[in-house]
Parts: C-alpha cells; sequence; structure tokens
C-alpha cells in the first residue's frame, strides 16, 4: 500500500453555532388538543431512553432522522443510534504513525498568526450547502482561507458518502489550495464527552477525510473553541498529533444570521484588530454553514482586512508551516496503491471527468480541465504536485526532471524516485523527512538522502 504524503502533493483536493444555529432540530410535534398537554417529553433525564434504533433529540423526542440522530444534538445517555456513535467504513486510522511534523508547537493553544500582518480567516462547520459558495467568492478575490471541517453534524450525513455533494466540494476546497482541518466528527463538546467518544470524534472524521483523500489534517479547532487540561482533551487531542488552533478574532456571526442582525458580526470583526497592520497576525472565525456569513461578511472581512495592509493567509501558512505538514499519510487510504500490478494501459483512454487518473482509473489527463498531468498517487493537476516526481507520463504530460539523483519537486524521494528530500525540509535532520512519514522506508530514506 502506498504511503501518501502528508502534504497530499498530488493528490486533489462546524463550531456549532452555540444552539443558535438556523437549523431546526427535533421540534415536537404540534399540539392541536389540550388534552395531550400532559406529555412534555418522550425522553431524556428523568424519562428514560428511546426505542432501540431510535435517537433521543435536544428536545427530548424520540425519532430517527438527522433532527433526531444529528451530532451533537442527539442525546447519548437515551439514544443508542445517535451519528456520533456510526463510523466511516475502512479500518480505524488510529495505529498511524503520530511523529511530530514541523514546527509548530503541539499541547497548547494558537490563537495568532505569527507571520507579521497576516490574516487567516476561518470557516466552522461545513460543508454545509452553502460552501460551494464561498468558494466561488474566494477563488474570484484570490484568497485562501481555512475550513475547519466537522464530518458528520447537523444531520447531513458523513462527508465521505459519493451519494452526497460533500466529497466534491472537499476535494474542490483542497484543489483551490485552501487549508482543511478537524472539527471533529459530529461536534460534541471535548471537555464534556467520555475519553472513549472524545478519541473517536478525532478518529471517525480521520477515517473520513482518509477516504476521500488518502490522508487527514494535522490541525484541529475544538467544538465550541474550549479543550481543556483539566478534562483530558489536550492531552488526547496532542496525542494524536494535532495543533490546537483557536482565535483572537470571533466574529460570532451565528447571533447575527439575518440581513438586519449581520451588520454586528462585521462591527465586531472591525474592532478586534488594529487598523493598520503591524507585528502581529490574527485568526478570524467564521462559519460557512449561515447564508449572510457567505453572501455579506466574507467580502467585507477580505476588504477590511486588505484596506488595513493584511497579507490573508491559510493558518499553515500565517504560522510558517509547509504545506507538506498540513496533512498526516493515512495507510490504506482510497488513493493508488504502489503495490497495484502496472497494467497496459487501453488504447485511446477517456479524458478524466472526476480527476482520477492512471491505470486503475482508466482515463488520461490530456485534455482535463483539472490538468495534463496524472500524479503519482493517481490524479490530474498542473502544479509540481502533480507534474513533478513520480508523475505518470503514460497517463498524462510530466515536467522533464535532471537525470541521475535530484532534489524532489514535491516531496516523493528515496531510491524508487533517484530523489533525495534534502533541502526540501531544510529544518529537519540531513536526510530525514518526517513530514512524509518515511514514504518509501527508513534505510532507503536515509541512503539517498
Amino acid at each position: 500500500m502506498v504511503a501518501i504524503p502528508t502534504t497530499a502533493h498530488g493528490v486533489p483536493s462546524i463550531k456549532v453555532s452555540r444552539n443558535a444555529i438556523n437549523v431546526r432540530f427535533a421540534d415536537p410535534p404540534a399540539v392541536h388538543d389540550t388534552r395531550d398537554l400532559h406529555k412534555r417529553a418522550e425522553c431524556g433525564e428523568s424519562i428514560g431512553s428511546c426505542s432501540p434504533g431510535q435517537c433521543c433529540s435536544e428536545n427530548g423526542w424520540c425519532g430517527t432522522t438527522g433532527d433526531f440522530c444529528g451530532g451533537p444534538q442527539c442525546q447519548l445517555d437515551y439514544s443508542d443510534s445517535c451519528d456520533t456513535a456510526k463510523s466511516p467504513s475502512g479500518e480505524s486510522t488510529l495505529g498511524v504513525d503520530r511523529s511530530p511534523l514541523g514546527t509548530v508547537p503541539y499541547g497548547t493553544e494558537i490563537t495568532q498568526c505569527t507571520s507579521p500582518g497576516t490574516m487567516a480567516l476561518t470557516f466552522d462547520d461545513g460543508p454545509w450547502e452553502y460552501t460551494s459558495m464561498i468558494l466561488d467568492i474566494l477563488a474570484d478575490r484570490g484568497v485562501k482561507a481555512t475550513f475547519f471541517v466537522s464530518g458528520n453534524n447537523l444531520g447531513k450525513g458523513m462527508i465521505d458518502d459519493e451519494s452526497t455533494q460533500w466529497p466534491s466540494i472537499l476535494r474542490r476546497m483542497h484543489s483551490d489550495n485552501h487549508h482543511i482541518a478537524s472539527h471533529t466528527w459530529t461536534h460534541r463538546d471535548l471537555n464534556q464527552v467520555n475519553p472513549d467518544i472524545r478519541e473517536s470524534e478525532m478518529v471517525y472524521n480521520e477515517m473520513a477525510f482518509r477516504n476521500i483523500f488518502g490522508w487527514f489534517p494535522t490541525y484541529m479547532r475544538p467544538p465550541y473553541a474550549y479543550c481543556y487540561w483539566s478534562t483530558g482533551c489536550t492531552d488526547t487531542v496532542s496525542a494524536l498529533g494535532y495543533h490546537i488552533i483557536n482565535m483572537d478574532i470571533d466574529t460570532k456571526d451565528y447571533l447575527f444570521t439575518e440581513p438586519a442582525t449581520i451588520d454586528n458580526a462585521k462591527d465586531r470583526f472591525a474592532s478586534l484588530f488594529p487598523t493598520t497592520a503591524g507585528d502581529d497576525g490574527h485568526i478570524a472565525l467564521a462559519h460557512d454553514i449561515h447564508y449572510q456569513t457567505v453572501v455579506n461578511l466574507t467580502d467585507y472581512m477580505i476588504d477590511l482586512s486588505l484596506s488595513r495592509g493584511y497579507t490573508l493567509a491559510t493558518v499553515g501558512g500565517c504560522l510558517g508551516d509547509p504545506e507538506e505538514n498540513w496533512y498526516r499519510n493515512a495507510d490504506g487510504g482510497s488513493s493508488s496503491s504502489a503495490e497495484t500490478p502496472a497494467l497496459t494501459p487501453t488504447p485511446s483512454p477517456s479524458v478524466s471527468p472526476d480527476q482520477t487518473c492512471g491505470d486503475t482509473a482508466g482515463y488520461t489527463c490530456q485534455g482535463s480541465a483539472f490538468g495534463a498531468c496524472c500524479s503519482y498517487y493517481g490524479y490530474c493537476g498542473a502544479s509540481a504536485a502533480y507534474c513533478g516526481t513520480g508523475c505518470q507520463a503514460q497517463h498524462g504530460s510530466c515536467d522533464t526532471l535532471p537525470s541521475g539523483l535530484y532534489t524532489t519537486a514535491n516531496g516523493l524521494c528515496g531510491a524508487q524516485f533517484d530523489a533525495t528530500c534534502m533541502s526540501f525540509v531544510k529544518w529537519l535532520p540531513v536526510g530525514i523527512q518526517r513530514a512524509w512519514g518515511l514514504p518509501l522506508n527508513f534505510q532507503l530514506l536515509v541512503s539517498v538522502g
């Protein structure tokens, strides 16, 4: 099974609103006869659990739809079918190596950018029905942002379910070079749940990312922006190899979701950072699940940041962390495997309609809208991640690479590629490229560079 690099080169790319979200969560049935008013709820504290297969909603009613079973509202103590307990397909990622990557600190909360004069716009809780709209806005403005993704919140279904729009939205998010980070599986308060659920909230999200990309993030934001040492949250998240990201600018957009109130979120944003860029950098929080945030607040944040002299960046970028450290390779992911026997290309292969390419997919990248190069991991693109080291020339175009031993163009290195990782990540020990999870094996990596 091929090891997918943590930078995901050549692989394409919901802090819940504190009970103020504009989504209706399992309201009780309308009462038309006052004789029925004696029963105020069906489940919960002092009442009991729902029947097997049903979920107890936040308001104490039993049902089976997303309004009842969706996280984090479903009451775990009185249900056996909450989305929180349902894992994505495939093996657990818990056994994946969690060695530290890069120099960004672990075990502490990060609230600001370290690069002077930078502003990182971050969006929590998606993907949602408005996420494609915000990606369009960011593309039009040439801005990169960071998305803290929840895998199965609000009853939306699992993000790796190919029958939904979520996988394609996330692939576009990645191919647009935004930073994708974790916001847990069902947005449970990691300080309130037991250790097993705290762990599964992180691991289930990893599994879903693995099923889409072959990797999972190394950055996360805890739901409700709290992760305490005293509750065990910080220990759990740090042991899993995550940087804990908070913010110093909270727009509280979840409180201002109407056209008449969204200006309050704008005012908060404007008041929480200097009018002239200086030595500090900032991380701003908003949510891509709110329509007014997408169509009104986002452009405002971009315009005001630029007018004050700030450079807009991703969280990883504004912390000086190279992209190869943003994601951790997950062995057993859905990407192409080097162990798959090479097949003779079929005559006149079809142009890739979905960015996949190579022998397994049966598509070529020549003429593809995603780019003409087929990466080592079987995806079409146009950057060095796709066209450089490991590019599959039989399935598209490739860059001309130096003969003999050379420095990798994208992090693939070792004897298999005649490429060295030395100089690719200059701050790591000579010849050791931990960010790529020892893509071939330790001995090969050391011997080659």
